[in-house]
């Protein structure tokens, strides 16, 4: 590959926290973040294309390895039901959050470190 190719190049990291052989990472942060948005869990699986059953399970999966619940669910109700983070879920997303935007940063100056001509 020569110096010219290297015009064309960009790069992808996905972050996850590893522990006791399970991961938390973007899929997680990502409905996380737009329940925040939206309080909704079911907008949060349409807008990331999931099936309810499949972001149920994602989610189900991360509580039970993660030790706490993410979210908290009103079911029904006057305008329907809601769903929010808990205390736990909203610690866990702003650190993740923060950690990986530090990351990015870092990772932008090393890729043009070494891919800038």
């Amino acid at each position: 590959m020569n110096l010219n190719s290297y015009k064309n190049l960009n790069y992808n990291a996905k972050i996850k926290i590893v522990f006791n052989n399970s991961a938390f990472g973007p899929g997680v942060a990502k409905i996380m973040s737009l329940v925040k948005e939206t309080n909704k869990l079911s907008e949060a699986y349409k807008v990331m294309g999931l099936s309810p059953s499949k972001g149920w399970k994602i989610i189900k999966r991360a509580e039970e390895e993660l030790g706490f619940p993410l979210f908290i669910t009103v079911v029904g109700g006057k305008g329907g039901g809601k769903s929010e983070l808990t205390e736990e879920g909203e610690e866990l997303l702003s650190k993740y959050q923060s950690f990986v935007n530090e990351l990015n940063i870092e990772a932008e100056k090393l890729f043009h470190k070494y891919f800038s001509s």
